[in-house]
């Protein structure tokens, strides 16, 4: 008797992932000597993150994958959860296991999209068979890793419990809940409303540097390699700093209902800056270069105005209450 086969993609599917993870992403059968990566995006709808094997091409300092959707006529599901919330976790395989690796997602656009399509389905025409089978476009999303000693992500307000962490050589130790939390005195542990308004000094600088950076660089049709990625990780930070802070809210606004209509307004502009965000990774791929830098210059005008109000109104509060009611849900 032969083994039960997967009965449905998702088992299919699951069946890859264990595969993978087992064997230093190394997969055998159909996929053997294919190149693949798993990928983790967060559900646009549901909030959950989800697993896919995916066909990956090295570009560089970045990856490339497909959304081919093996030539159907809809976008595979991960493509829309990466339009909603590019930042991603990647697992490739490499000589000593499976490395993961968080990583931010831009869909590429116009000619560039058609040149690295077209070279794909150059290296593997089973994708010049899936363009041809159907008659939407399909899209070919770049991967760029998480670059910590440049624009890395920040340390945020996590769930409530925030994590020791460095940025540009200013230590922010804020009491967190993982086994190796490090001792801290009361009054620093609380001091959660300075730590805001430090993350908010590094998301000023950083997005300082990018604007610099798109005033030296004004060569079309492409953005140099290291704007691109640093764009892309500002991009990142800041989502990834929103999305933490609108997890935190719910809690703050238990414990001082009085700042309901505050955080009603931050949400708001969460809302508003998302959009922004999701329009420049747009941009990144256009030859339009001066309007990058004035939807840049935009941004930095509506988040100087969102930063402020958030500390003049939230830091005082914020310093007074202690992280421990935070993370009470």
């Amino acid at each position: 008797m032969t083994d039960a086969q997967p009965t449905s993609a998702a088992d299919f599917n699951a069946a890859i992932i264990e595969e993978f993870r087992a064997n230093a992403g190394s997969v055998g059968a159909m996929f053997e000597g294919v190149p693949l990566i798993l990928l983790t995006t967060v559900g646009a709808k549901s909030g959950r993150e989800h697993t896919t094997p995916v066909v990956y091409y090295r570009d560089g300092d970045r990856l490339l994958i497909f959304g081919s959707n093996a030539g159907a006529d809809t976008h595979p599901a991960w493509y829309y959860n990466v339009q909603r919330n590019p930042a991603v976790t990647v697992e490739i395989g490499e000589a000593a296991g499976v490395e993961s690796f968080r990583a931010t997602a831009t869909v590429l656009a116009g000619v560039e999209r058609d040149q690295r399509y077209a070279e794909q389905a150059e290296r593997d025409p089973a994708f010049a068979a899936y363009q041809a089978g159907t008659s939407r476009v399909i899209p070919v999303i770049a991967l760029y890793r998480e670059r910590r000693s440049v624009i890395g992500r920040r340390g945020v307000i996590v769930g409530a419990a925030v994590a020791a962490t460095t940025v540009a050589g200013v230590s922010a130790a804020i009491v967190g809940s993982g086994d190796a939390a490090p001792q801290q005195t009361a009054p620093r542990a609380a001091a959660i409303g300075d730590h805001l308004r430090t993350v908010h000094e590094q998301l000023r600088r950083d997005l300082a540097t990018v604007r610099a950076q798109l005033d030296d660089s004004s060569e079309i049709p492409s953005l140099p390699t290291d704007l691109r990625a640093h764009c892309v990780a500002f991009c990142g930070a800041l989502h990834e700093h929103h999305t933490n802070e609108d997890g935190v809210f719910p809690a703050l606004v238990r414990r001082h209902p009085e700042l309901a209509p505050v955080v009603e307004r931050l949400q708001r502009e969460h809302g508003v800056v998302a959009t922004a965000l999701a329009e420049l990774q747009q941009l990144l791929n256009s030859a339009d270069a001066a309007r990058l830098r004035t939807e840049f210059d935009r941004l930095a005008d509506e988040l100087e105005t969102h930063f402020s109000y958030e500390e003049d109104e939230l830091v005082t509060t914020l310093n007074a209450t202690d992280p421990a009611e935070l993370r009470q849900r």
